[in-house]
């Protein structure tokens, strides 16, 4: 090892060179690391998505709302894929029961939309969607 020991600016010692130290001499052998992969596999989580752009449209409900004579107001962010007014959505319940509904409106920050797009956080309006047949953690996919 490269070292040299000296005073800084302030009394402290100061270092330069080279300090590396293993604290085990197998503990970056290839075969050792493999030995330690092989006797600890990764488990799998309960729920595992895999969604990319071609997957279509994906939001998770975050809140839900009601709007009087129109239907119930959806809110959250579009995870993949786009959508547009008129629509049919799959929606699939926390509790595992899914049944397909309509989208008559989509908004934005106070804007009345035609489609909206992933990344966009927005409120769907479901033609007659009840407060209680929709709830957070709910998914809307097509």
């Amino acid at each position: 090892m490269n070292r040299s020991a000296g005073m800084g600016s302030r009394g402290a010692p100061t270092f330069t060179g080279m300090w590396f130290r293993r604290r085990n001499a197998d503990s970056l052998d290839p075969d050792h690391l493999l030995a330690q992969a092989e006797a600890q596999p990764p488990q799998p989580s309960a729920w595992t998505w895999t969604w990319t752009s071609e997957t279509g449209f994906r939001l998770t409900v975050q809140d839900v709302f009601t709007i009087t004579g129109r239907g119930s107001v959806v809110t959250g962010r579009i995870e993949s894929g786009s959508i547009t007014k008129g629509a049919t959505v799959h929606q699939t319940r926390t509790d595992g029961t899914s049944r397909d509904v309509t989208v008559t409106g989509i908004e934005m920050l106070r804007k009345t939309l035609d489609t909206a797009s992933a990344g966009d956080e927005v409120g769907l309006l479901l033609h007659e969607v009840e407060r209680n047949e929709i709830g957070p953690g709910d998914i809307l996919t097509t």
